[in-house]
């Protein structure tokens, strides 16, 4: 234990006369240069998930971590098996993964400051709020029930397990299919995270009959009651007039069309503001 502690007082010796803090404008620098670092590391991070290497680098950071815990404990057969690992291993990763590398470094080349803050995932909502009002229209004069959950910040996991995972990419056509009467999905919730159809099936707490008119059925009142406990926002097409309504916060909006419907999700899942404030202060 003793030499953990040691270990770990060299380290933070190390980093202190690495950065050198002998004065205010040091601190500046420092501070600017750890930001940078955070974000190429949120910028890299998004990008990488987005193709094969994700697992394998989940795995380097596990090795990392086993190869900080053996130098820190002496432990010497483990740190030299790792030590000559790192060494030709990066050299394998770069040759195993060269296209991804590539296509890296061609993105970050065509790409601006601001593009590092979800731009490119506020477009994949917008596709699919567009999908979603798409559906419900068609929906809404067909006059077929349907219901769908966007989770927000409040994760909705313990609907989720009782639903069937999609996660699929979110379109009109299989919104439409899958609230098809009669159909194996057509019950319950579908639920939709940013650009992703997460599950269909899912079913919902419903509300008191107080919180919902009682000329509005079982969908009405699951779409309320799941905004009661969370965040989310609920799209329902009633199944006996066709009318589009959304819930938020345990009220409903009713009476809406697909274009009213469309300007409310837009407004309230725009991931731009703070995209908005950057691009400002790059502005000025």
């Amino acid at each position: 234990m003793q030499n953990v502690i040691k270990s770990l007082e060299g380290m933070f010796n190390v980093i202190v006369d690495v950065l050198d803090l002998t004065n205010p404008v040091r601190y500046v620098i420092t501070a600017i240069d750890i930001l940078l670092v955070i974000t190429m590391f949120i910028y890299i991070t998004k990008i990488i998930k987005k193709t094969r290497a994700s697992q394998i680098v989940k795995g380097i950071l596990l090795l990392a971590f086993i190869y900080v815990v053996a130098k820190l404990s002496n432990m010497v057969i483990l740190t030299f098996f790792l030590d000559n690992f790192m060494s030709y291993g990066i050299i394998l990763l770069l040759i195993v993964f060269q296209p991804e590398l590539r296509n890296v470094f061609e993105k970050l080349g065509r790409s601006k400051l601001v593009d590092v803050f979800d731009i490119d995932d506020n477009i994949m909502v917008k596709h699919a709020i567009s999908e979603t009002a798409k559906a419900v229209e068609i929906m809404s004069m067909k006059q077929i029930g349907a219901l769908i959950v966007f989770q927000r910040t409040t994760k909705v996991s313990d609907v989720l397990k009782e639903g069937i995972p999609l996660n699929a990419k979110v379109t009109s056509e299989l919104i439409q299919n899958i609230f098809m009467p009669r159909t194996p999905l057509h019950d319950g919730a579908v639920v939709i995270s940013g650009s992703e159809m997460l599950a269909a099936k899912c079913i919902l707490p419903l509300a008191s009959e107080v919180s919902v008119p009682k000329n509005l059925g079982t969908r009405h009142r699951a779409a309320v009651g799941i905004t009661e406990i969370s965040d989310a926002l609920v799209v329902v097409v009633s199944e006996e007039t066709g009318t589009i309504s959304l819930a938020e916060g345990g009220k409903l909006i009713r009476d809406l069309t697909a274009d009213s419907l469309r300007e409310l999700l837009d407004k309230k899942l725009d991931r731009t503001k703070t995209t908005n404030v950057i691009k400002n202060i790059v502005k000025k």
